[in-house]
């Protein structure tokens, strides 16, 4: 049986193709972030909204019942307040025709108590594992070919001619490092990819790539289980931009 995996170009999400069945893949929604930025003079409506239709309409181009949620539904930490909560429950809601899938994060404690929702830490299926990224994979995930993930928020940041800086979304594919990832996970696959993708809310650009600090990362990379300086950084529209290590170099 066919199994593959298709980034969608100008969107933060995949496609991913297996036994027989397409899942629209993205991840770190943090619905309630608008209210961050509340506290700076900014005021934003209806992003649980556009996230929704944009994830039906790409749902429908892309002919598939089954969303994958790679974790951080909700932006509070912990319990959250009435609003947000709410914002939750109608984001379900209005997905109840789908076969929807979370993959808890660290942002997604209480989650279950909130809205009845299909959540684990991970979710595998065919020659594909995915999973929020804050915390290890299990045995069985590192076997596959595939390790989906989010957590990151990848970016790139860029400085035009003119000196203008400016930073996008961006995605990024790794290797596995068979030296200091044998000795974890002595079972993995040697050849298994790990693809992070960007947040898949609008108001979250992220740190890039060129940039971000090393503690931030999630554990695969802290770890070097994955190397995270030769990891290939692609930009949204599926440009490949070069090495995590060498786009810092260019800075």
């Amino acid at each position: 049986m066919r199994e593959h995996m298709r980034f969608v170009y100008n969107e933060a999400a995949v496609v991913v193709e297996a036994e027989g069945r397409n899942y629209l893949v993205v991840g770190d929604l943090h619905i309630g972030a608008e209210r961050r930025l509340m506290g700076k003079g900014v005021r934003l409506y209806n992003t649980v909204e556009h996230m929704v239709e944009n994830l039906k309409r790409l749902a429908q181009e892309f002919e598939a019942k089954s969303i994958v949620v790679l974790g951080d539904v909700k932006d509070t930490v912990l319990y959250p307040e009435k609003v947000e909560g709410e914002e939750v429950k109608e984001f379900f809601r209005e997905l109840r025709d789908y076969d929807v899938t979370v993959t808890t994060g660290n942002h997604d404690p209480h989650l279950k108590e909130i809205v009845d929702c299909n959540a684990a830490d991970e979710f595998i299926v065919g020659d594909f594992a995915m999973l929020h990224g804050h915390k290890w994979p299990s045995d069985d995930a590192m076997k596959k070919k595939y390790l989906i993930a989010g957590h990151n928020h990848v970016a790139i940041s860029f400085r035009d001619k003119n000196g203008a800086y400016y930073t996008q979304k961006a995605w990024l594919v790794s290797s596995f490092s068979a030296k200091r990832g044998i000795e974890r996970y002595p079972d993995a696959n040697k050849k298994i990819k790990l693809v992070v993708l960007p947040a898949f809310n609008d108001l979250i650009v992220g740190t890039p790539v060129n940039e971000v600090a090393e503690e931030n990362l999630s554990p695969l990379f802290r770890n070097n289980i994955f190397n995270y300086g030769l990891s290939k950084v692609y930009s949204l529209g599926g440009e490949p931009l070069g090495t995590a290590a060498g786009l810092r170099k260019k800075r």
